[in-house]
């Protein structure tokens, strides 16, 4: 678009009068100069001033200071810097366009947060407004590169949940802002409740903040009640937002009752199969038509992780001195510890109602404090139970070599997978729930080269081709194969595919897969898209939706967090490397630089004998002359000038 042949070839001239016989064509709008003859060691240069806004007199004054051009390098010079500032995070292996392409990728979610559903034909949908998972996502990559104002995000959120365990789905202009949607359209998205979570515990190993469990937020209300099923007459409009007691006074609860609220309903809410319903959708949000009866095995095992991680966290809590939990009373009938309960659905659906009932309008504004002990042990026997169910009625074997789950059930409660057909989303979840066995991880790995890996459009698919159109079970199939939901290589289910498989110690499975997509986005003449990593590659190999996907987030937590291994475990900064050997340079190093803590650190591998991934272990850390193991306490980071970088070698034998 630079130099487009339209302004300079003799038959392409611009038209300069539209005329009928041009209705019905797109139009382009360009502009071209005079020509010049320049003498040896001559320039000329053109400054194109563009602005937007209300104000034609505050416009013009805008545009006066920019027609010098001294003043436009100047400008440029100070957006280039101010930009490097907030990408401060960088990277180096063997692979120099592997790490200018991450550079990109840490650049994307600011990217996503500024043009993300805005409309622009490259980016799909929307008028730049933000969904339910964008909130969490974009908090991911903050919690990385800017996490100053991450707390207060966090705990706002909250009070976008619901005391059915939904959420509101129409998010407001400011932090924390919420609206109800009086257009009396009721979609639930059953996958909503598991995000949460993840992001608030992948906060606390960086921070060690567990105190942020304790901390308080309201609840939203509007019409939409019993997870979507009715709606609430009695709820007005002059009401407000917030759920009240029955004394009209605004309730608060912690966020770790936010928590408990949105993983146990979901336990409760199980269809025919005694999986959570799919209600409207879930991460696919093109499955949507099995509303009815359909159930989503792949989020159910989600929602046992995050149940035990819950209950771990209260652990935590417990050991801090902190022995009791506040709740609000209508609670404590989703913290039943009566095993038998979990395998009868209709007992299962007579809690969730009764919960329904005692509290869908009003609380009663009664509260009980439970012991930690009582409250975790309930969280791991219901977790524990989901993943025994899941193993014992899911799992597919293909052939001694070849398995993998069923992730679905349609709205004629059938099965969606079996020998013929796979999904990714059912495997990737089942792997970085902890589901599946290690023995099924590596059949599964296996099942997915073979059936879902395509190097020419850029590695693992969404699902096979199940050649019908599934009117029982979504839209998906009613998209060409190849093309959006149906069969293309979604990017963001790609990631969380590796970081499930680095997850699990699978490096070089986890390291195909975010090989695979750079090598292909790297490939411009295929993928036709600038450095990034897109929403999804279609059937052709392009790249399409830069800016609307929450795939850089995750591409960044999983090279950092598990590719090179530098995290938080409750505050303290880990090592847990899982770089190949290829990825060191001839030196035998890798580093990344980055903030943790408040302070810029560079953490240098040197694989002194070069090993390959699992051969070599961390051997020591050096910081400042010292030396430690394992990991260095957050009290020795917090140490150090906030106005130098500190270099961290970490060797490896």
């Amino acid at each position: 678009m630079e130099n487009p042949k339209a302004l300079y070839a003799e038959l392409l001239n611009p038209v300069k009068i539209v005329s009928e016989e041009h209705f019905g064509y797109e139009a382009l709008g360009g502009l071209c100069f005079e020509e010049v003859i320049l003498q040896p060691g001559q320039k000329v240069s053109y400054n194109i001033v563009m602005a937007y806004g209300d104000d034609i007199s505050l416009l013009e004054q805008s545009i006066e200071k920019f027609l010098e051009t001294d003043y436009v390098l100047n400008s440029l010079e100070y957006t280039k810097k101010y930009w490097r500032e907030k990408v401060n995070v960088s990277y180096h292996t063997s692979l120099t366009n592997f790490d200018c392409w991450m550079k990109w990728v840490s650049f994307q979610p600011m990217l996503r947060r500024i043009y993300g559903c805005s409309f622009l034909p490259h980016h799909d949908y929307g008028k730049g407004g933000r969904g339910w998972r964008d909130l969490w996502q974009d908090c991911l990559a903050l919690l990385i590169m800017n996490p100053e104002n991450v707390k207060s995000m966090l705990i706002d959120n909250f009070a976008g949940v619901r005391i059915d365990g939904t959420n509101a789905t129409i998010i407001g202009q400011k932090q924390g802002e919420f609206i109800a949607d009086r257009n009396n359209i009721t979609r639930v998205w059953m996958d909503h409740g598991v995000w949460p979570f993840l992001t608030l515990d992948l906060y606390i190993q960086h921070t060690g903040d567990l105190e942020i469990l304790l901390e308080k937020n309201t609840y939203f209300q509007d019409l939409q009640i019993c997870r979507g099923e009715s709606k609430n007459s009695e709820w007005k409009v002059a009401d407000g937002q917030k759920l009240t007691t029955e004394l009209g006074k605004v309730y608060e609860g912690t966020i770790l009752e936010h928590l408990l609220v949105q993983n146990l309903t979901a336990f409760y809410d199980v269809g025919h199969h005694n999986h959570i319903k799919i209600r409207g959708a879930d991460w696919n949000d093109a499955l949507d038509m099995a509303e009815k009866n359909g159930e989503s095995v792949a989020f159910t095992s989600m929602y046992a992780y995050n149940l035990e991680k819950l209950a771990d966290l209260i652990e935590k809590l417990d050991e801090k001195g902190i022995r009791e939990i506040e709740l609000f009373h209508e609670i404590e009938l989703l913290i039943d510890m009566n095993i038998d309960h979990h395998d009868n659905i209709t007992n299962k659906k007579e809690i969730l109602n009764n919960y329904f009932r005692n509290c869908s309008h009003k609380l009663s504004g009664k509260v009980i404090k439970l012991k930690n002990e009582n409250i975790s042990k309930s969280l791991r026997q219901k977790g524990q139970w989901i993943k025994e169910h899941i193993r014992k009625e899911e799992w597919i074997e293909k052939t001694e070599e070849l398995g993998w789950f069923n992730g679905y059930y349609d709205n004629n409660k059938r099965k969606l997978e079996n020998e013929n057909h796979m999904m990714l989303t059912s495997q990737v979840f089942m792997i970085m729930s902890g589901t599946a066995s290690d023995t099924q991880v590596a059949k599964i790995i296996k099942a997915a080269d073979k059936y879902l890996y395509d190097e020419n459009v850029g590695g693992y698919k969404l699902n096979t081709n199940f050649k019908e159109i599934k009117m029982d079970m979504g839209r998906m199939y009613g998209f060409a194969y190849g093309h959006k939901e149906n069969g293309a290589v979604f990017a963001h289910m790609a990631i969380m595919y590796a970081y499930s498989l680095y997850s699990r110690r699978y490096s070089v499975a986890g390291y195909k897969v975010i090989e695979s997509l750079f090598s292909h986005c790297d490939n411009f003449s295929v993928s036709k898209i600038l450095p990034g990593i897109p929403e999804y590659i279609d059937a052709k190999g392009r790249g399409m939706y830069h800016y609307l996907t929450g795939s850089a987030s995750w591409l960044l937590v999983t090279v950092i967090n598990k590719m090179f291994g530098v995290s938080g475990e409750y505050g303290d900064l880990t090592f847990d490397p899982q770089l190949l050997k290829k990825q060191f340079d001839n030196h035998n190093v890798a580093s990344i630089s980055m903030m943790f803590a408040g302070k810029k650190i560079q953490v240098i591998y040197t694989n002194i004998y070069s090993k390959e991934v699992h051969e070599y272990k961390v051997n020591s850390l050096i910081l400042e002359g010292e030396i430690y193991f394992h990991h260095i306490p957050r009290k020795v980071i917090e140490k150090l000038k906030d106005d130098r970088d500190y270099i961290i070698d970490v060797i490896l034998e």
